[in-house]
């Protein structure tokens, strides 16, 4: 969802689609790293020694409480740095990809 919009509106902007797709999934990696980091804190702290003995709610009030909102995003520019950059490659190949198998299997529908 977010690649296909963010595509979208690059789409007048860049007329090269390997670099829209690139620059689409890579913003589509940030915005899952931003959306999921926070659960992924909570998950990692309730994980780990004591955590069987932790709820989600109380995890998430004690990292609020301790850190304040970001203690929610601890970690988050590692994360950042490897998602994004795997995102951005991953669309870019999978629609390059695509795209040669689409023009190779219509061209010969043409002939």
């Amino acid at each position: 969802m977010v690649f296909a919009d963010t595509k979208e509106r690059l789409s007048p902007y860049i007329k090269n689609k390997i670099i829209g797709d690139l620059i689409a999934g890579g913003f589509a990696g940030f915005c899952s790293v931003m959306f999921n980091n926070p659960i992924d804190v909570i998950k990692t702290k309730m994980q780990g020694v004591g955590g069987e003995k932790l709820t989600v709610m109380g995890t998430a009030k004690n990292i609020l409480e301790k850190q304040g909102p970001l203690g929610f995003y601890a970690g988050v520019v590692p994360r950042l740095s490897r998602v994004v950059l795997d995102a951005a490659l991953t669309f870019s190949l999978f629609h390059s990809i695509k795209r040669a198998v689409t023009s190779l299997f219509v061209g010969n529908k043409k002939q």
